[in-house]
């Protein structure tokens, strides 16, 4: 059986991260005169965590230019990789555990994100993700389709005829849905109450991860 991660939200906790560097780029467009002074915290950007970084900015600020987007999402990014290589970025608590737990039982484990390919790689050297996932499937990598278009990569590698998604937005669980296939979300990241609805199980914590696999998986 191979389990499809998401990774902001569900592995890590990308609020330590997001809200700083959001908060440095959205400085910058107030001061070129794109936007007006005002702050954001964390909780008001959660609803964008987890999009890929061309939506969240279509999204949250439709108006400004495209060459002005792409430029303040890639200083976003640029901003998070540096936290990263500070020290400033967190896995979720008891998230190790559970990872640990499940590559003991033998389960296949890959990582399949909106993030951009620097993004990850800078994690996957920081966390020494690689104790734990098999493989890395980053949106950017693939034109930015939807992760449920992502899958048939998946699939081409990892040829189970049983899969389980583990994630914590509504981008993750279209993947269990289009294909059929059962949906941990995981209330504990930036989901809102909606776009659970749709899971299979839900967990409030990285502690009740096993058990929901193994529920799952008989």
């Amino acid at each position: 059986m191979t389990l499809i991660f998401d990774y902001d939200g569900t592995v890590h906790d990308t609020a330590h991260l997001y809200g700083c560097a959001f908060r440095k780029a959205y400085k910058g467009l107030v001061n070129d005169g794109y936007a007006e002074a005002r702050e954001y915290t964390d909780r008001e950007m959660s609803r964008y965590l987890g999009m890929n970084a061309e939506d969240m900015w279509s999204s949250f600020m439709p108006e400004l230019p495209p060459d002005v987007m792409k430029k303040t999402a890639e200083q976003v990014g640029k901003e998070m990789v540096n936290q990263i290589s500070e020290g400033s970025a967190v896995l979720y608590d008891g998230i190790e555990s559970a990872l640990n737990e499940l590559k003991a039982r033998g389960y296949s484990m890959v990582i399949l994100s909106n993030c951009h390919n620097e993004y990850l790689e800078a994690h996957r050297r920081h966390f020494q993700l690689d104790r734990w996932f098999d493989c890395y499937f980053c949106a950017e990598s693939f034109g930015y389709i939807p992760k449920e278009e992502i899958f048939r990569y998946i699939k081409e590698q990892f040829p189970d005829n049983r899969y389980i998604v583990i994630g914590d937005r509504e981008s993750d669980f279209r993947v269990g849905t289009v294909h059929d296939f059962p949906i941990i979300g995981c209330a504990y990241g930036f989901g809102s109450d909606t776009e659970l609805n749709v899971c299979t199980e839900i967990i409030h914590s990285p502690n009740e991860l096993v058990r929901a696999v193994e529920k799952l998986a008989e």
